[in-house]
């Protein structure tokens, strides 16, 4: 079979594909800017922070389950779409988008542990997740807050080198990619 004889790939990516991606995309930003102001831009006092709180907590834990489910999808094959990585730019792309599912299953643990560590439960929607591990020793809650918060910040910024690739996709190379995962 020739290269030109091979099959076009589609123009987008499968409905579910595009749906976890743009559901992730929209609970990393939630979850960073609810993060930001319940934890370092808002006083402790403050009216509203139990609020954002249970809302960083409750809907971390949906992205909990949605970065699960992605994964799941991905190792099980999924419908995407598959390339081979044949340039540089192809070899960046991908590696982007494994640090992006590290850094993200990175954080999602960083936040379980920061919690359990304080010997509290993860409270998702007023049910409390109970940690698996025993009592962790005094002072890792201060180790696993720094790595969730420090880690955060990398997560975002690399997601945020994602989207502007994906408008330069769009606005300069014009090459259809990001039409890939528009609904």
């Amino acid at each position: 079979m020739t290269v030109s004889s091979l099959p076009s790939p589609p123009a987008h990516y499968s409905w579910e594909t595009r749906w976890l991606h743009w559901l992730t995309a929209v609970l990393v930003l939630e979850q960073f800017v609810v993060g930001q102001v319940g934890w370092h831009l808002m006083a402790r006092t403050a009216a509203w922070r139990p609020f954002l709180v249970a809302t960083h907590t409750s809907l971390g834990v949906v992205l909990a389950a949605v970065f699960i489910i992605r994964v799941a999808w991905g190792l099980t094959g999924g419908r995407a779409i598959r390339f081979p990585v044949v340039t540089m730019q192809d070899r960046v792309a991908r590696s982007v988008h494994r640090l992006l599912y590290m850094l993200l299953g990175g954080e999602i643990v960083f936040g379980y542990m920061a919690r359990w560590s304080t010997g509290r439960p993860v409270m998702a929607f007023g049910v409390p997740i109970n940690s698996p591990l025993p009592m962790l020793m005094h002072g890792t809650h201060s180790f696993f807050s720094g790595l969730h918060h420090w880690n955060a910040w990398l997560l975002f910024c690399v997601a945020l080198f994602h989207g502007f690739a994906g408008f330069y996709h769009l606005f300069i190379y014009r090459d259809r990619i990001f039409q890939r995962m528009l609904p």
